[in-house]
């Protein structure tokens, strides 16, 4: 949370890019840990796909000049992700699920 609320415009681009790499990763890991993402296409992102008629317009979005009824052909221009499944933790009844991370205070 602190990296997300943290007004990036004070710092260098250089100084932001050592940064990120281990934001990156970590959020990878969590995302892996709790969650299995997938495509919602699996072609590739540039090939010639064919949206056939009753697509789901919640997981396809046509850009460009889209006229006429499906099925519609276009390049992939972003692949879209869904998740297949989700693994949370279970909640202990005892904490407060509100809590992102706890302040710190050190003691002198």
């Amino acid at each position: 949370m602190d990296f997300l609320r943290e007004d990036l415009s004070l710092y260098e681009d250089a100084q932001i890019g050592a940064a990120v790499r281990s934001i990156h990763e970590n959020c990878r890991k969590a995302v892996d840990r709790y969650f299995l993402p997938e495509p919602i296409m699996k072609q590739a992102e540039g090939e010639t796909v064919e949206v056939a008629a009753g697509f789901d317009r919640h997981a396809v979005k046509l850009v460009g000049n889209v006229v006429g009824q499906p099925p519609f052909t276009g390049i992939l221009r972003h692949r879209g992700w869904q998740l297949r499944s989700v693994n949370l933790p279970k909640l202990s009844e005892a904490e407060n699920p509100n809590l992102i991370a706890p302040a710190e205070v050190e003691i002198q």
